[in-house]
């Protein structure tokens, strides 16, 4: 495994390349890696789950307005865009809404639609890919440090 030089007796070696300074720009780049994890796996929930809906007036499916943004800080937000307009559906099913008609009872839906799936999914797809994430931006971080002291 790439990282147990990492974990293990290196972790020394480890701290002095941390102390010679890991720039913004540097964390940029290591959030970048898992920023496009968990984008894969988030376009991928949503493909999975796309109805055969024929949108009007530029509505699109929230899969084509997955949007992605580094902030000032170094972190990436991942969300969706204004163009989509129906990212708030995605927030009522990821709380937890479900949605009733006129008399109370509930709407009928494809049968990809599940309400458990949606659940929590923005959490959820983060938790399942969390250890693919932290490995790959273990491994970016490592590149890094290793370019700035020379191996």
């Amino acid at each position: 495994m790439a990282n147990d030089g990492l974990i293990k007796n290196n972790f020394d070696q480890f701290l002095e390349k941390a102390d010679k300074g890991f720039t913004l720009s540097d964390r940029k780049k290591v959030n970048k890696v898992g920023d496009k994890i968990y984008e894969k796996a988030m376009i991928a929930f949503l493909k999975e789950h796309e109805r055969d809906v024929v949108y009007e007036n530029g509505t699109k499916h929230l899969a084509e307005t997955l949007t992605h943004e580094i902030k000032e800080d170094g972190h990436y937000e991942i969300g969706f865009s204004k163009k989509g307009k129906k990212a708030y559906i995605a927030r009522f099913l990821n709380d937890g809404w479900k949605p009733r008609n006129q008399y109370g009872g509930p709407y009928g839906t494809a049968p990809k639609a599940k309400y458990a799936d949606w659940h929590d999914f923005i959490a959820r797809i983060g938790k399942e890919r969390d250890q693919e994430m932290g490995k790959e931006m273990a491994i970016r971080a490592r590149q890094i440090m290793d370019e700035k002291v020379g191996k």
